[in-house]
C-alpha cells in the first residue's frame, strides 16, 4: 500500500485479488488450488459438481483476445464449465465480443473491492433456486418479467453470478417496518 495525495492506495494485484475473494465468497465457491505467475493468479474453484477457473490479471492496461484464448485453452484442458477473468484494466472490443461465445465471464474493473453487502443501504440478496422461483411465480400469479428489474451489469448481480432470467430475493431490515422481502428479475 502506498500514499497518493493523502489517500492510501493498494497495489493493483491486491485490488484484483480482493475482487476475486469477494466473488468467490458470494458465489459460494471453494478454492481447490491457487497458482501465482507474476501478475497473473489462477484460481481453480469448485461448488458441488461444477468447477470454475478464475484468472486474475493485474498491472495490464488492456486485456485482449490473447487472454481470452489462454483461459479458454485452460478450460478445455482441465474440463471445467466456466472461466472468469478479473482485472483492473479495460477489455478490448475483441475480448468483449468473443468471451461469451467461449463461455468466459468478464468482470468489469468497476466492481468495488469492499464488501458491498456490508453497506447499510444494500440488502442481503440471494439467487432463488428453481423450486423457489416456481413457488414465488405461482404465489404472485405473475410472470418473471413482471417483477421489478435489476440489470445483469449491476454490481450485486455480478458478484452473485446472476444471469438474465434469474430472480433475486432481497431482504431489507428496518427499525420501523421490520423485515421486508422483495424480488428482482435479472435482465
Amino acid at each position: 500500500m502506498y500514499n497518493v495525495r493523502g489517500f492510501n492506495v493498494s497495489d493493483s494485484k491486491t485490488v484484483v485479488e480482493k475482487r476475486a475473494a469477494l466473488i468467490i465468497k458470494y458465489r459460494k465457491l471453494k478454492v481447490k488450488k491457487k497458482e501465482n505467475e507474476g501478475d497473473k493468479t489462477t484460481y481453480f474453484l469448485s461448488r458441488g459438481d461444477s468447477n470454475n477457473i478464475f484468472l486474475c490479471i493485474a498491472n495490464q492496461k488492456t486485456i485482449g483476445i490473447a487472454y481470452i484464448r489462454e483461459l479458454k485453452s485452460l478450460i478445455d484442458e482441465k474440463g471445467v464449465e466456466k472461466g472468469v477473468i478479473i482485472t483492473d484494466g479495460k477489455y478490448t472490443y475483441s475480448a468483449k465480443a468473443n468471451a461469451p461465445k467461449m463461455g468466459i465471464e468478464l468482470i468489469p474493473p468497476t466492481i468495488p473491492t469492499f464488501d458491498i453487502f456490508k453497506h447499510n443501504l444494500v440488502s442481503p440478496t440471494e439467487i432463488l433456486t428453481e423450486e423457489e422461483r416456481e413457488r414465488i411465480i405461482k404465489f404472485y400469479h405473475s410472470k418473471p418479467y413482471q417483477f421489478p428489474w435489476i440489470k445483469s451489469s449491476d454490481p450485486v448481480a455480478i458478484i452473485l453470478g446472476a444471469s438474465p432470467g434469474d430472480i433475486l430475493r432481497m431482504t431489507a431490515h428496518s427499525e420501523t417496518a421490520g423485515t421486508h422481502v422483495s424480488y428482482r428479475h435479472v435482465i
